[in-house]
């Protein structure tokens, strides 16, 4: 699939897509059942929607683990010794 394609699903279906996988709608067609199954890992994706909605919630898990990993990088101790002597080394006017 590609970008366009991908963009257009999810920008259509998303909120869809997340009402089936959350269980705020109950699946009311074998397709929406499937769906479901596929969003809980029970099945591999096979149509469009499914590999669109298993891709943007990649991406949304990866987009999650770089801010978890920057909130650690700047918050580690070492960055935190580095930020507190540049502070000791700034001239005050």
């Amino acid at each position: 699939m590609d970008e366009a394609r991908f963009a257009a699903l999810i920008r259509r279906h998303l909120p869809f897509y997340r009402a089936l996988a959350e269980g705020a709608r109950a699946p009311a067609t074998a397709a929406q059942r499937r769906f479901v199954a596929v969003a809980r890992g029970e099945a591999e994706p096979e149509t469009e929607h499914e590999r669109a909605f298993l891709r943007w919630r990649e991406a949304v898990a990866a987009a999650d683990r770089a801010l978890v990993e920057e909130g650690r990088a700047r918050f580690s101790p070492d960055a935190r010794a580095a930020a507190e002597a540049k502070l000791r080394l700034t001239r005050r006017p």
